[in-house]
């Protein structure tokens, strides 16, 4: 009885295969595929398949550890960036917005005639602790800007490069692991000792304005990106923003020899606004105290601040 059933069952599933053509053009089915067998080491392949380029996910940074220090907010004085008309995703504030390309220019430094008037400029050497010279990695010019105040995030698109200046953004060497600090500067903004404020951080990047005015077209601005960025200090930005424009009166300040984060390459990137017009970075200017390295001699750009 038991062998009948198995010869029955058999025959049913042999018919139920010869009948599959029928069956598929009843229903309406394609039926493009062999029924041969094919073995578990060889899958059946289509020819048909469509194209797909599968890019990895980069996280620039996901995961910054805090440097140990607290950060302190003072008051902005006088108005907002642009009467707070835009918000902080813009290339004033964002050098990884407004761009850079690089260029074949001497990886030294150089002088310009005497150098800037000032006796007090920010000093690039405070960056690092202890201070120093580190080799000069790469150079570049930034991009202009076309700029269109009235549409969204970032308020227009990047031009080509600027030549106001051989050189106006440039790559320091670090060791990978060491406290980042932004440059020293003697003058205080602030009766609690900070001498720059926070205009724009996030994991990646800071700018900062040597004084308490929410601007770029007056004083010192210094940038500074590809290294770690504290995420306390990141924190305390963000607190006071509302929807990417400020809100709360304040912005954090630093204090010199403040660390802000953490090398995670082996270079840091730093451009330097004065009064508005990126300067070239390598000017000896911005690195008291080397005199006795050579520099060599530059005949002034077409344009000065």
């Amino acid at each position: 009885m038991r062998l009948s059933l198995v010869v029955v069952y058999l025959a049913l599933v042999v018919l139920s295969i010869q009948q599959l053509p029928a069956f598929a053009a009843f229903v309406g089915l394609p039926l493009t595929a062999s029924l041969q067998p094919t073995p578990s080491f060889a899958p059946a392949l289509s020819t048909n398949l469509t194209p797909r380029a599968f890019l990895p996910i980069v996280h620039s940074n996901p995961l910054c550890p805090a440097t140990g220090e607290t950060y302190t907010l003072i008051g902005v004085n006088g108005p907002y960036y642009k009467n707070n008309a835009l918000t902080d995703e813009n290339p004033d504030f964002r050098l990884s917005i407004l761009g850079y390309v690089p260029v074949n220019e001497p990886l030294q430094l150089v002088s310009y005639g005497s150098g800037i008037p000032d006796p007090d400029p920010p000093r690039f050497p405070g960056i690092f602790a202890p201070e120093r010279l580190p080799a000069f990695v790469a150079a570049y010019k930034r991009r202009d800007w076309n700029w269109n105040e009235s549409g969204p995030p970032p308020y227009g698109t990047p031009g080509g490069a600027n030549n106001d200046w051989p050189v106006s953004v440039l790559d320091l060497a670090t060791v990978p692991g060491e406290f980042i600090h932004i440059p020293k500067r003697n003058a205080p903004n602030n009766p609690s000792g900070t001498v720059a404020m926070v205009l724009y951080v996030d994991e990646d990047e800071i700018a900062v304005h040597y004084g308490d005015q929410d601007r770029v077209d007056s004083g010192y601005v210094v940038y500074l990106l590809n290294f770690c960025v504290d995420p306390n200090l990141v924190a305390l930005y963000r607190a006071q923003l509302s929807n990417g424009r400020r809100a709360t009166g304040q912005l954090p300040a630093i204090r010199n020899g403040q660390r802000i984060g953490i090398a995670n390459r082996n270079y840091v990137t730093v451009a330097l606004r004065d009064t508005a017009m990126f300067m070239d970075p390598r000017d000896r200017s911005w690195w008291p105290g080397y005199a006795h390295i050579a520099t060599l001699p530059l005949g002034r750009p077409k344009r000065q601040p």
